[in-house]
C-alpha cells in the first residue's frame, strides 16, 4: 500500500499512513503471560495493607465488614497526591492581553483498579472490570455535580513508555474548569456535521464501519471497537456505544456490563498479540454545561506506544502511521483469546 494522507473526520486533523516505515508485528511475539501475578509489594502504596501511604479513599468497593482506608477493598478511589488540579483553588480567569491564565481549580482522582500489584485489565474477570468503570461513572457524577467542572477525562497510562510512573495498575481522572482542545476540536466537527446533515458524526461513521467490517475488531450488542479510519498510531483502537450517548452519566447495569466485555476483549488481544504493549488509554465525553452536548457521542480510545514522535511529527503536527488501520483491524480479529 502507497503512503496516503486521511483526515480525521472527528478532529479534522490529517493523518500519514505510511506502511512501508513500520513491520506488523511476528506471530510469535504473542504470549498469553507475560509478568508474575504479584498480589503485594511493601513499598507500593497502592497495593492493599498500604492505605495509609496514600490520601484517604474518596469511594470504594469492599467487601463486607471492612472499614475505609484499611484492607478488603476491590476498587479504591484516592486524590492523587501529586495532582494536576486543585479543589481548594478558586475558579478565577486573570487577563492582560495577550496572557491570559486561570487559577488551577479542579479535581484530579486515582482510581486504584485492584489490590493486587500486577493484574493487567486485559487478564482481570470481567466482573472486576465492570467494577472498574462502576468507579469511573460514580465519580465522573460527583465530579459533574460542581457547578464549576466544564468537563471530566478519565485516562490510563499503561507501561513506562506511556507514561506510567507506577506499575500497580491504576487509571486518572482529572475534571476542569474548561474544556480540553482535543474534545472541542471533536465538538465542533459534531455541530458541523449536524449542521450539515442533521445527524451525528458518531453515528453515521459507527454504522458504516459495522457495514463494511473492513477496521473492525469486535462488538457486541451495544458496543463495537474498531481502529479509526485516520488511527494516530499503529493498532490504535476505539470503542464506541452502538446506541447514542453523550456520556458515562447515561451508562446502567447492562449497558457497563457489556462495556467491560468488550474493553477486556479488545486490552487482551493486544496483551497477547502486541506482547503487552504499553499504551494510553482516554475516554472522552461531553462538556458538562453545553446546550450542544447532546451532539456529542462519548468514545473509548486505545492508543499503543509502538514508535515515539520525532522532528517531522512535532514540526508539522501530523501524525505518521505505520500499519494501515485495515491490517491492524485484520491482525487483532486473528488473535487466539
Amino acid at each position: 500500500m502507497p503512503p496516503e494522507l486521511r483526515r480525521d473526520p472527528f478532529t479534522g486533523r490529517w493523518v500519514i499512513v505510511a506502511p512501508e516505515r513500520g513491520k506488523r508485528p511476528l506471530q510469535d511475539r504473542r504470549q498469553e503471560t507475560k509478568r508474575p501475578n504479584v498480589e503485594r509489594r511493601s513499598d507500593c502504596a497502592f497495593c492493599a495493607g498500604n492505605e495509609l501511604m496514600t490520601p484517604p479513599e474518596v469511594l470504594a468497593y469492599r467487601e463486607f465488614g471492612t472499614g475505609s482506608n484499611e484492607p478488603g477493598w476491590r476498587v479504591r478511589v484516592v486524590p492523587n497526591m501529586y495532582p494536576a488540579l486543585s479543589p481548594e483553588l478558586e475558579s478565577i480567569t486573570l487577563s492582560d492581553r495577550p496572557f491570559e491564565s486561570m487559577a488551577g481549580f479542579g479535581y484530579h482522582e486515582v482510581v486504584i483498579e485492584t489490590p493486587f500489584h500486577y493484574r493487567h485489565m486485559g487478564l482481570m474477570e470481567r466482573n472486576e472490570v465492570e467494577e472498574v468503570l462502576w468507579a469511573w461513572r460514580d465519580r465522573t457524577l460527583s465530579m459533574e455535580a460542581d457547578p464549576r467542572i466544564q468537563h471530566v477525562l478519565i485516562f490510563k497510562n499503561h507501561g513506562y513508555e506511556a507514561g506510567a510512573t507506577l506499575e500497580h495498575p491504576h487509571s486518572q481522572i482529572v475534571a476542569a474548569s474548561v474544556v480540553p482542545q482535543r474534545v472541542a476540536e471533536e465538538m465542533a466537527m459534531a455541530q458541523e456535521y449536524h449542521a450539515e446533515t442533521g445527524r451525528c458524526l458518531w453515528c453515521d461513521v459507527t454504522s458504516l464501519e459495522i457495514e463494511q467490517r473492513k477496521r473492525l475488531v469486535t462488538e457486541n450488542d451495544l458496543f463495537v471497537a474498531l481502529c479509526p479510519y485516520a488511527s494516530t498510531s499503529s493498532y490504535e483502537v476505539s470503542i464506541v456505544p452502538k446506541r447514542h450517548q453523550t456520556g458515562l452519566s447515561e451508562l446502567r447495569s447492562h449497558d457497563v456490563g457489556a462495556l467491560a466485555s468488550i474493553l477486556r476483549d479488545v486490552l487482551r488481544r493486544l496483551y497477547i498479540g502486541l506482547d503487552d504493549p504499553p499504551y494510553n488509554l482516554w475516554l472522552h465525553q461531553a462538556p458538562a454545561r453545553l446546550a450542544s452536548a447532546q451532539l456529542y457521542h462519548w468514545h473509548l480510545e486505545i492508543v499503543p506506544r509502538l514508535s515515539k514522535w520525532a522532528g517531522y511529527e512535532g514540526g508539522s503536527g501530523f501524525y505518521i502511521n505505520q500499519v494501515p488501520p485495515e491490517e491492524a483491524a485484520n491482525f487483532l480479529r486473528g488473535v487466539s483469546i
